[in-house]
């Protein structure tokens, strides 16, 4: 889960159970990056309840002390990306690809559009054929651009705009250009909210960490938020923020 507001205060919000053999963890973490771009991150492994998913979104991580309402505007979408040869899954489903939402934190409340998604899967992450992804969303008032690219054995190149689904999208550092040419965003003022190995996620988690792979404790992830504009035929059509990343999995 993830929300920006107008002033460009972000949270990204996690929850996830992991499951090796008979033991289970429920992982729950946050990731708040202020307007002026100081960013806090809390983690637990604390039992927080999961997220109530339907129409709306309601996550009360007490633990985390933040409260998450969202409202969906988009229709869901959910495909499946990677099969492997004992036919396990992953599967991505988008289900608030855009959301009003609210947030409480630090006694403040927090409103922007945000997004939601899920990954299921019983393959560890550490065989999956990945080099590099990149992953993000821009949300505006009439606007939803959400797209999914790996590079590796099993390349991947979606990009939904509006719903509708993209397989040309191009990259450079500050812009992607999809739809034969006609669209592109450019990311305007780009700024790191998180850089560095996965490893660090569980550095007061010591004991999680023996259950993960060298590739995905040495995998490097950047997040970004940046104000962007959507263009068409080198028409602004839309300027909002973006939330973004790049993942480069380790050796």
């Amino acid at each position: 889960m993830d929300c920006i507001d107008n002033q460009g205060n972000c949270f990204i919000v996690y929850w996830a159970k992991i499951e090796f053999f008979l033991i289970g963890f429920v992982y729950s973490g946050l990731v708040f990056c202020d307007a002026k771009g100081f960013t806090t991150k809390k983690s637990t492994l604390r039992t927080t309840r999961k997220p109530i998913i339907n129409e709306s979104i309601n996550f009360n991580g007490r633990y985390l002390k933040t409260d998450v309402k969202m409202i969906r505007l988009n229709d869901p979408i959910i495909r499946s990306l990677y099969k492997d040869s004992v036919n396990n899954e992953l599967i991505w489903n988008c289900h608030h690809p855009k959301t009003l939402s609210e947030i409480k934190y630090n006694n403040n409340i927090y409103k922007g559009f945000g997004y939601a998604e899920t990954l299921f899967s019983l393959i560890k992450p550490w065989n999956l054929p990945i080099d590099e992804l990149r992953w993000g969303r821009f949300l505006s008032d009439t606007y939803t651009v959400i797209w999914i690219y790996w590079k590796g054995k099993y390349p991947i190149n979606k990009l939904f705009f509006n719903g509708m689904e993209y397989n040309d999208a191009g990259f450079t550092d500050d812009l992607i250009i999809f739809g034969n040419g006609a669209y592109q965003l450019k990311f305007l003022q780009i700024q790191v909210i998180r850089q560095g190995k996965l490893s660090g996620l569980f550095s007061k988690m010591k004991l999680l960490r023996t259950f993960f792979d060298q590739r995905i404790l040495n995998t490097v992830e950047i997040k970004y938020k940046s104000r962007t504009a959507l263009s068409r035929k080198s028409i602004v059509l839309s300027t909002d923020w973006s939330l973004f990343e790049t993942v480069t999995w380790g050796k």
